[in-house]
């Protein structure tokens, strides 16, 4: 399970560093440079989706992963950083991407359209599970859905908690013959 970016999230008021804070645009952002790993985030967190990064990956020779030379390191993707040892992780929605749509936009002097940003999940669901976009804009793709959904087969995990999830999933449909 993927990290329901919550309005209500436990997980935010017992960070004793300020790590996990919510943005302006409904995301659970985490700050790893600020992350001390105290994990009470992670104990909070009712759908269990945070993990704790145990393993030094960065200029070590124990993961060949190149990351020892100067070569190597051109290879990796330069927008997504690799985190040391010692803190909480969880996904992100691909927030380089939000970034890089909304710089893009206000280059062009322009709002980001309705389905121009994808998060690497949704661009590379094959059967299109996985809708991404701006649940306030009526013309995106998933505002029409959770319109057409939202008395029928949408949900979201855990509902009775409170903590009001931004992610929603639908409930798959059976077509069963009566006889």
């Amino acid at each position: 399970m993927m990290c329901q970016h919550c309005n209500n999230a436990p997980c935010e008021t017992v960070c004793p560093v300020l790590a996990t804070t919510h943005s302006s645009e409904g995301l659970n952002q985490m700050t790893y440079n600020r992350c001390i790993g105290t994990r009470y985030c992670a104990n909070n967190c009712p759908y269990k989706v945070r993990r704790f990064n145990w393993f030094r990956y960065y200029q070590t020779d124990d993961y060949d992963f190149h990351f020892n030379n100067d070569l190597g390191r051109m290879v990796i993707n330069p927008d997504v950083t690799v985190r040391s040892r010692g803190v909480m992780e969880k996904c992100s929605m691909c927030v380089q991407r939000i970034q890089a749509g909304k710089l893009e936009a206000k280059k062009e002097k322009r709002r980001p359209g309705p389905n121009e940003i994808q998060t690497a999940c949704s661009q590379s669901c094959p059967t299109n599970a996985i809708t991404f976009g701006d649940m306030n804009d009526p013309s995106s793709e998933i505002s029409k859905l959770l319109e057409v959904e939202r008395e029928g087969r949408a949900f979201g995990v855990i509902e009775e908690i409170n903590i009001k999830p931004n992610v929603s999933y639908l409930v798959k449909i059976r077509n069963k013959e009566r006889s």
